[in-house]
């Protein structure tokens, strides 16, 4: 066995034992690399241009052309925008209102008590506004419009039962409205509502009318009255004396 393993090539035992970098890595001051690795680090790295705030803005103009929106014609958005359209066109009253955070809890009463007054609630986002009223009379009401609107539709003379509905829920707040073809501010709106009925309106003219008419007749007929009072005065004055002889001649016969 012995004379075997002196045969056999044996493998000599290492003293020493290479360790890298002789321990840890200096990462506060690492050594240089390579030529070659120092020139594909070179090659690689990033360089960032100035920034958009220095740049002129003729720079970014084919930029913003080649990354603008395309607008998608979304064939339900005008389906919206044509009912939108006929709402303002067939509702002599229409009120626009601001609606904070509520709860569609809270909401659906006020929903239900506008309906059964024949006020209709509708909620409509801002590009169906726009794309229904662009170009008509209402245009101007594209200014208030940021997000989804709120806005009821209806007839005048139910003004003050939409007041009277929207006290219950104070977090739908009274911008503005339309009313006959009058935009009209929230303080006009509600002496608006204040005002009396048609019937009662007509009714109260009709009586101004009537009265000033009776007072110019009255007027008319003054001096022919006083004229003719005064005249059966004189009659009767006149007749007085024939009245006392004859009194007088039947006494003393």
């Amino acid at each position: 066995m012995a004379s075997l393993n002196k045969a056999l090539l044996q493998t000599p035992a290492t003293f020493l034992i290479a360790r890298r970098f002789r321990g840890k890595i200096n990462i506060q001051r690492p050594r240089k690399p390579h030529f070659e690795k120092q020139l594909l680090l070179d090659m690689t790295k990033p360089i960032y241009g100035p920034p958009r705030t220095n740049l002129p803005e003729y720079v970014f103009c084919d930029f913003h052309k080649s990354n603008a929106k395309k607008e998608i014609d979304n064939p339900f958005e005008r389906i919206l925008a044509r009912e939108c359209l006929d709402w303002f066109n067939t509702s002599k009253m229409v009120v626009f209102l601001h609606m904070n955070s509520i709860s569609m809890e809270d909401k659906t009463p006020i929903f239900a008590a506008l309906k059964k007054n024949n006020l209709h609630l509708r909620t409509y986002g801002k590009k169906i506004v726009s794309m229904a009223i662009t170009g008509t009379r209402y245009e101007v009401v594209n200014q208030l419009f940021t997000s989804h609107q709120n806005i009821i539709f209806g007839q005048p003379n139910k003004a003050d039962k939409m007041f009277k509905i929207l006290k219950k829920a104070p977090q739908l707040v009274v911008m503005a409205g339309i009313v006959e073809d009058r935009l009209m501010s929230k303080s006009e709106l509600v002496e608006f509502s204040k005002l009396p009925n048609l019937d009662v309106a007509r009714s109260q003219l009709c009586n101004v009318l009537q009265s000033a008419g009776s007072c110019l007749v009255n007027q008319l007929n003054q001096n022919q009255q006083i004229l003719v009072s005064h005249l059966d005065k004189h009659i009767e004055l006149q007749n007085a004396p024939h009245s006392e002889e004859k009194s007088d001649v039947k006494e003393s016969s």
